[in-house]
């Protein structure tokens, strides 16, 4: 009858080595990646926090320059009201004077005078309003600059959250790629109002206008 023996001690002892050595391998990857998970998370949020700080910021300047172009859009509403009063009431000295020459009558040199300064006073309404009306323009261009700064941000902010709950790189990239189109939007914004060409006052009579 043929006696079985087991495993020879130092062939256990040597499994047990290797079982040892690739439970400690594993684990040490396994802890390289939480490492590396975690350095991904905290990225997502600090780059969460810049985005959302600079969405802040775009979104002042927006509400900001909405309100400028509003209002300088009034003011100039107000001085081509003010230019239209004085055409008028520069016609009516103007006919004045035809029906004082037309019955042969001597004009009062103060009506003269009256309406060349109603024509400089106009000229100067007139100047006043299309400066005011260049800058409104070029505020609610910077003000849509800004809101789709905005909108960018928010979207990359919300794909920055949806990439650390799905654990999807790809997504975040996708996110900053957003976060960064509203940093350009952002910068044109901020640099538009600085080298935007004012268009000086022409010769042609605009719409408010009458000579």
């Amino acid at each position: 009858m043929t006696e079985e023996f087991g495993p020879e001690p130092h062939e256990l002892a040597e499994q047990a080595n290797e079982t040892l050595e690739d439970i400690k391998k594993e684990l040490s990857e396994q802890e390289a990646k939480e490492s590396q998970n975690r350095l991904w998370l905290n990225q997502i949020g600090l780059s969460t926090g810049i985005l959302s700080a600079l969405a802040a910021i775009a979104a002042m300047q927006a509400g900001y320059l909405a309100n400028e172009g509003t209002l300088a859009q009034i003011h100039a509403n107000d001085q081509w009201a003010l230019y239209q009063a004085r055409s008028t009431k520069r016609h009516l000295d103007e006919s004045t004077v035809s029906i004082l020459q037309a019955l042969q009558k001597p004009v009062p040199s103060a009506i003269g005078a009256e309406i060349v300064k109603l024509g400089k006073q106009q000229q100067e309404s007139q100047t006043e309003a299309r400066k005011l009306e260049a800058e409104a323009s070029v505020d609610l261009q910077r003000h849509e600059s800004f809101a789709h700064s905005v909108a960018a941000l928010q979207i990359a902010i919300s794909l920055g959250a949806v990439a650390a709950l799905l654990r999807q790189r790809l997504i975040w990239y996708l996110g900053l790629g957003i976060g960064a189109l509203g940093i350009c939007f952002m910068i044109w914004g901020t640099y538009h109002g600085t080298y935007a060409a004012k268009a000086e006052p022409t010769a042609t009579l605009g719409e408010h206008e009458q000579p």
